[in-house]
């Protein structure tokens, strides 16, 4: 994920494309907020949920070739997810609430919580797809596929229901003297 942030940092942008001095409408957002996005991360949410639910279903039978099968699946949409995540949804809330201290604590531990139960979960995966299967991983699957389920809950209660609202338009969050406040009332989020 780091190494994907640094590249992205270090690519010149396009011709006519913008960057994080000249972002769209004269934003100093360097990532492009984009309006379905979050709409986006819940389906795929909903799909990775649904695809847990079926490798645990996998679980309670004795077939290997299908737990090993619903495995992957699973693996490839949380992949693909967590790049989304790391690319393009993490990235522009970090420059959205830059200048809100309060908010930027708050979003930091909960990325950081994320990013915690992430890792933990890419472990289990790499851990069953990348090496040939013994008697003890046979034995360790179904707990360690219920604890990543486990995992998999939290992070996506947590991010639906703390980061998913801050995800907002750039026009709609304004700085004055040093707070944060926005569009919604006038109150202060800082």
């Amino acid at each position: 994920m780091r190494l994907l942030r640094g590249i992205l940092e270090r690519t010149p942008a396009p011709e006519g494309r913008p960057t994080a001095s000249s972002g769209e409408g004269g934003s100093l957002f360097p990532v492009r907020y984009r309006q379905r996005l979050v709409a986006e991360l819940k389906l795929e949410a909903a799909t990775a949920r649904g695809l847990m639910r079926a490798l645990l279903d996998a679980c309670r039978t004795s077939d290997e070739s299908a737990q090993i099968a619903c495995l992957q699946d699973f693996a490839d949409g949380f992949r693909r997810t967590a790049l989304i995540k790391s690319v393009q949804f993490y990235p522009y809330l970090r420059c959205a609430l830059e200048h809100d201290t309060m908010a930027m604590m708050h979003f930091n531990e909960v990325q950081a919580e994320a990013q915690r139960q992430v890792l933990r979960i890419e472990a289990i995966l790499v851990e069953y797809l990348g090496a040939p299967w013994d008697a003890t991983c046979r034995r360790r699957f179904v707990s360690d596929v219920a604890r990543a389920a486990g995992l998999l809950g939290r992070l996506l209660r947590q991010e639906e229901s703390t980061l998913f609202p801050l995800y907002l338009p750039p026009d709609q969050y304004r700085y004055l003297g040093g707070a944060s406040v926005r569009e919604n009332g006038g109150q202060a989020a800082g």
